[in-house]
């Protein structure tokens, strides 16, 4: 009886670091990138990973402080100017800089006569520059008017709330800051082929920054910070830092997600931000019945919203 010995099998490692990577649009503040071919799933794997990333772990810069002669708290009244503090602290927090540096830098703004002072109007330099000169500050409507002011920027990651910070300098106002550069990130994934075999993906991701950085070096930052962190998987480093386990409350750790993350209509995140409702925090507490008086905000929106908080177990105030 002759015994005829089973068939090896043979295994192919998946090499998934094979694919192209093409532009199909970049202006500096938008961009359109198409990747494949990716090893079916992985359009899905890592488009979610790198839109989550882009949202937030890109640094940017942003305006912290201000001290505006004349102006002693955020509620004063400026003679001469159309706006009054508020408007123009909301204003500023619009203001985008390309800047990169650890520590953080004074620029000044001086206008004199009628007519719009414009983010433009800032005295930037070689190491921190207006990246939309274009963003109305305030409105000039007195001849013998001189507005004055001086801006610290710094460079950071998400955003920082005011009410956090201290300021021991008399006339000095600090305001929110949102330091993320990306504005709204997505992807879609396609089915492609390659060669005979049709089981591959195309990722299609867009990018919106504020100008500040281009969208294609957003992207590679964010797929490097996915490598840095998932090298501490494969080649585990040791730290001596302590950690803390908190107690899971959805409501509590709020206060550090951006209003982003719900994926709303850019208008319609952008009209939340100017009411003030920068984060989920800011949501949930206010509630539903003054969030929906905001401007742009209706109903369609605000059922996005209650699903979106429902799906990840918050509740409105």
């Amino acid at each position: 009886m002759n015994i005829i010995p089973a068939k090896k099998e043979t295994y192919m490692m998946v090499d998934t670091s094979k694919f192209n990577i093409k532009s199909v649009t970049n202006d500096g503040s938008y961009g359109k990138f198409e990747l494949s071919p990716l090893i079916g799933g992985f359009g899905h794997t890592l488009g979610n990973s790198l839109r989550r990333i882009l949202l937030i772990t890109i640094p940017g810069a942003a305006i912290t402080k201000i001290r505006i002669d004349g102006a002693t708290h955020l509620f004063t009244t400026l003679p001469g100017v159309k706006e009054d503090l508020v408007d123009v602290s909301l204003n500023l927090k619009k203001v985008k800089f390309t800047y990169s540096k650890d520590e953080p830098i004074v620029l000044s703004l001086n206008k004199k006569g009628v007519g719009p002072v414009t983010a433009g109007d800032i005295a930037g330099n070689d190491l921190c520059k207006v990246s939309n000169p274009d963003q109305i500050i305030a409105t000039i409507t007195d001849a013998k008017t001189t507005l004055s002011m001086e801006l610290t920027i710094e460079s950071g990651i998400g955003y920082t709330l005011a009410k956090e910070q201290k300021s021991d300098v008399m006339g000095e106002i600090i305001l929110d800051a949102t330091f993320t550069p990306v504005i709204r990130s997505n992807y879609q994934v396609e089915p492609t082929r390659l060669g005979k075999k049709s089981n591959y993906d195309k990722l299609i991701m867009e990018i919106w920054t504020d100008g500040s950085i281009d969208p294609l070096v957003a992207l590679k930052t964010a797929a490097k910070d996915m490598i840095t962190s998932l090298s501490q998987i494969v080649d585990p480093k040791e730290f001596d830092e302590e950690v803390i386990t908190l107690a899971a409350n959805p409501s509590s750790s709020g206060s550090d997600i951006s209003i982003e993350e719900i994926e709303l209509p850019l208008r319609v995140t952008n009209a939340l931000k100017k009411s003030g409702y920068s984060t989920i925090d800011n949501l949930v507490k206010a509630g539903r019945s003054d969030v929906s008086k905001a401007k742009n905000v209706g109903e369609k929106s605000l059922k996005i919203i209650d699903a979106w908080l429902k799906e990840k177990g918050f509740t409105w105030k």
